[in-house]
C-alpha cells in the first residue's frame, strides 16, 4: 500500500512527549506528514490517557511487525487495535477506520493462513463499517477479486459500488473515487470482452465479433471508455484498451484519431507515453516514415532519452536529406548526454554513422560547431582516462569506436 508509511509516521510525529513539572506527561500537537491526520486525541496541556496511549504503542507494534514481516505478529496486534474504534467521539476516529482497511488488508494479503473467503469478509465487514472510505474500499476489492482471476465479479462488484448512496455528503466527498469506479468498471468491461475473445481463439472460432455476447461487453466498454478518455488526464491502459477494441473490429481510422487526439489534445497534460502509442500504431500499420518522424520529433522534444530515438536517427538518416542528417546529430549527441546511454555501443554506433554521412556530403564543419558547442561537457562525460578504462571493460568495440570517433572528429578533447 502507497500510504503505509505515511500513515505510521503519522503515529510517531503527530504528537510529542514532554515532561512537566509535576512529572506528569505533556501531550502537544506537531505536524505531521500525513494527509490522513486528525488533530490530536487529547487537547495541548492535559495528560495522554491510558487509553490512548496503548492505542497508540499497538499501532507502534504493528508497524514493527509489518516491517519485519512478521505478519501472525501483526494480526495479533491489529485485533487488540480494534479497541480504538470505541471511542466515536475522538477526531481520530476515522483515521482508526482507514488505518483498519489499510493495514488490515495488507496483513491478510501476507499472513500465511489466510483464506480467500476470509479476505471477501474482511473487504464486506469495512464498507459496511467505513462508509466514508466505501469507494475506495470497493475500488481496492475489485482490484483483489480481479488479480484472483475474478474479472466479472470485481465488475458486479464496482456496478453495486457506482450506485451506491450514503447521505449527500458522503456523495461529494466521494465523486472523485465514483469517477474512477465508473472508468475501471468500462475497463473491466474490455478485459471480459478479451477473455472471451481468446476463449474463441482457442476454440479455432472465427475472431471476428460475431458472438453476441461478447459483442454486449464491447459495446459496454466502448461507451465507458469513450467518455472517460475524454477528460484531461492520463488514461494510458484506458486508451489502449479502447485500441484495442477498435483494432479488433478493423476500425483503423477511428484507433488512429482516439490514439492522435490523445497524444495532441492541448488540455491534456504532457505525457510521452501518448506519441510512443501513436508511434507505434502508425509503424504497425505502414504509415510513411515521414509522418513517422512527425511523432518522434515530438517525442524527442519531450524525453530525448527515449530508446526510440536511435529508430528517429535511424529514420533521419535514410530520408537522404542533409538538414535531417544534421538533426540526427542533435539527436544522438542529446541522447548520449544521458548516462544511461554512456556506454551503449549501439548509440556510438549511430553517431559514427551521422558523423560519416556528413562527412560524405562535405559537411564536416556542422559536426565541429556542433562539438565546440558541447565539448565542455563532453570531455569530462565521456572522453577522460577512467571512461576508458571502463569501456575497456565492457566491451572492447565500443572503446575503439570511442577512441575512432574522438580522434577523428572531435579534436581539443583535453587530457
Amino acid at each position: 500500500m502507497d500510504d503505509i508509511e505515511a500513515e505510521l509516521n503519522g503515529a510517531d510525529n503527530a504528537y510529542t512527549e514532554d515532561e512537566s513539572d509535576d512529572g506528569t506527561s505533556v501531550r502537544t500537537i506537531t505536524r505531521a506528514p500525513s494527509s490522513l491526520l486528525a488533530p490530536a486525541l487529547c487537547p495541548v496541556g492535559k495528560s495522554e490517557s491510558g487509553f490512548f496511549k496503548s492505542v497508540r504503542l499497538c499501532l507502534e507494534a504493528i508497524r514493527e511487525a509489518m516491517l519485519h514481516q512478521q505478519w501472525e505478529e501483526a494480526a495479533k496486534y491489529m485485533s487488540y487495535y480494534t479497541h480504538a474504534l470505541e471511542d466515536t467521539a475522538s477526531a481520530k476516529y476515522l483515521m482508526a477506520r482507514e488505518i483498519m482497511w489499510r493495514f488490515g488488508c495488507e496483513i491478510l494479503h501476507h499472513h500465511p493462513n489466510t483464506k480467500p473467503e476470509a479476505i471477501i469478509d474482511f473487504y464486506e465487514r469495512m464498507k459496511n463499517f467505513g462508509v466514508k472510505n466505501f469507494a475506495k474500499i470497493s475500488l481496492d476489492h475489485a482490484f483483489h477479486l480481479l488479480l484472483n482471476g475474478q474479472p466479472e465479479e470485481a465488475k458486479r462488484q464496482l456496478s453495486v459500488a457506482e450506485s451506491w448512496r450514503y447521505g449527500k455528503q458522503s456523495f461529494t466527498a466521494q465523486s472523485q473515487d465514483l469517477r474512477l469506479i465508473n472508468a475501471y468498471r468500462g475497463f473491466l468491461d474490455y478485459i471480459i470482452w478479451r477473455n472471451k475473445r481468446s476463449t474463441g481463439e482457442d476454440a479455432d472460432q472465427q475472431g471476428d465479433g460475431s458472438s453476441r455476447e461478447m459483442h454486449t461487453y464491447f459495446r459496454q466498454a466502448s461507451v465507458t471508455l469513450q467518455e472517460v478518455i475524454k477528460q484531461p488526464g492520463v488514461w494510458d491502459p484506458f486508451v489502449l484498451a479502447y485500441v484495442d477494441m477498435l483494432e479488433f473490429y478493423n476500425d483503423h481510422k477511428g484507433a488512429e484519431k482516439v490514439l492522435k487526439d490523445y497524444a495532441y489534445d492541448k488540455t491534456f497534460p504532457a505525457n510521452p507515453n501518448a506519441h510512443v502509442f501513436l508511434f507505434e500504431f502508425l509503424r504497425k500499420h505502414g504509415a510513411p516514415e515521414r509522418k513517422l518522424m512527425k511523432v518522434l520529433e515530438i517525442l524527442q522534444m519531450l524525453v530525448s532519452s527515449h530508446k526510440l530515438m536511435l529508430v528517429y536517427c535511424s529514420m533521419l538518416l535514410s530520408s537522404d536529406d542533409s538538414e535531417n542528417t544534421e538533426k540526427a546529430l542533435q539527436v544522438i549527441m542529446d541522447l548520449l548526454e544521458y548516462t544511461s546511454w554512456k556506454h551503449n555501443v549501439y548509440a556510438w554506433k549511430c553517431l559514427w554513422d551521422v558523423i560519416t554521412d556528413l562527412s560524405e556530403r562535405c559537411l564536416r564543419d556542422v559536426t565541429e560547431q556542433e562539438w565546440q558547442k558541447r565539448k565542455d561537457l563532453w570531455t569530462p562525460l565521456h572522453f577522460r582516462a577512467c571512461h576508458a578504462r571502463k569501456d575497456a571493460q565492457i566491451d572492447r568495440d565500443l572503446l575503439q569506436l570511442k577512441t575512432f570517433i574522438a580522434e577523428r572528429h572531435f579534436p581539443g578533447r583535453g587530457e
